[in-house]
């Protein structure tokens, strides 16, 4: 399981490739999902209570599967405004300070 340091690397690797991703955060976990090169892409989580990450390569079939499961089925238990897209790095510092605690 890998700490919050290399949860936070790929988080920033994320949001650097933004334009071939996502980065989402709810008030669960912070979720991102993007492309590292043809036919394979990066998925990252932390949950904050249980203070664990997860860090996986995926092909592009199942990162389309997984975004898929993530918007019809996660992001749908959430109310509007309690999850946003991370789109700056102050906002994923603002995260991360959260999942540090």
């Amino acid at each position: 399981m890998p700490s919050i340091d290399e949860v936070e690397k790929y988080l920033k690797e994320a949001l650097e490739k933004a334009a071939a991703g996502i980065i989402v955060e709810t008030p669960d976990y912070i979720y991102a999902l993007y492309e590292l090169s043809s036919n394979r892409w990066r998925q990252v989580s932390y949950v904050f209570s249980d203070g664990e990450g997860y860090v996986e390569e995926i092909d592009t079939r199942r990162a389309l599967l997984l975004l898929i499961e993530e918007v019809s089925k996660s992001l749908v238990r959430y109310n509007k405004g309690e999850w946003r897209i991370i789109l700056s790095e102050m906002e994923l510092e603002e995260v991360l300070e959260k999942a540090r605690k």
